[in-house]
């Protein structure tokens, strides 16, 4: 599977989303993300309101979900890479 020539995201959610429905990421680690991008924009907007034990308790419980993009990323990756080789293999 490639993601080229896919819809354009004009949004971090959007990315988020297409991610998701190209199987890159599973339905529960967007949802985890865009809740992410979601504090971002308010941190951006209100950040002088923040609480600082909200964004310590963000950085202690949900580090993983950080952890889970890069793994599934680089999954996807490494299944495209064995995809393309397999391809030439065969011809």
């Amino acid at each position: 599977m490639s993601l080229n020539n896919t819809e354009k995201p004009e949004t971090f959610s959007d990315v988020i989303k297409i991610l998701t429905k190209y199987n890159v990421i599973s339905e529960e680690l967007s949802t985890q993300l865009i809740k992410m991008v979601r504090f971002r924009n308010l941190l951006g907007h209100f950040y002088l309101e923040i609480d600082n034990e909200i964004i310590y308790n963000i950085l202690q419980n949900n580090i993983k979900d950080f952890n889970s993009f890069k793994q599934a990323i680089l999954t996807k990756f490494k299944e495209n890479l064995l995809e393309t080789s397999e391809k030439k293999d065969s011809t």
